[in-house]
């Protein structure tokens, strides 16, 4: 807001400090997810503003400063454009891997489910056929031991 208003009031910056100025910057870049591009243009740009005052003595003049700040302003809006971009973009992927986590979740407990009902189907028949061969392992003895007293009743008769 303030350099919108009075873009010289950047200019008032004590400039022995502007080597701390450009560390912190470029830690905040190097923190931040610029690419190197960006990264680069706007070190370059602090360094080209670092490197004017320390050629020219006194308040560098008006015009020069404002092209200046109008060059660090462009930089800063073009990075907040690209973030913004970024985060956009970040969100509408995320947004996307969500519904795809939740659809294949849905997919996942319908199969679980299925498979539950299946197995228990599979329980009841597997109880079914047990039961059957029980019964005809049962009615087999009966006919063996039948056949058996026939034989014999069969040889004594003969």
């Amino acid at each position: 807001k303030e350099m919108a208003k009075n873009p010289a009031a950047f200019a008032q910056l004590d400039t022995s400090s502007l080597d701390g100025v450009v560390g912190a910057i470029s830690a905040v870049l190097d923190a931040a997810s610029f690419s190197t591009n960006d990264r680069d243009k706007l070190q370059a740009l602090l360094q080209t503003r670092q490197q004017a005052e320390d050629d020219e003595p006194g308040a560098p003049a008006a015009a020069v400063y404002k092209s200046k700040s109008g060059g660090i302003v462009d930089v800063l809006s073009d990075l907040k454009e690209k973030a913004e971009v970024q985060l956009s973009e970040l969100r509408k992927d995320e947004t996307t891997a969500k519904h795809n986590y939740d659809m294949l979740k849905q997919s996942l407990e319908a199969q679980a489910d299925q498979d539950k009902k299946d197995l228990a189907e599979e329980k009841a028949n597997k109880a079914e056929a047990e039961e059957g061969k029980a019964t005809a392992e049962g009615e087999l003895a009966t006919t063996t031991k039948i056949l058996d007293e026939s034989t014999k009743e069969l040889a004594t008769t003969q």
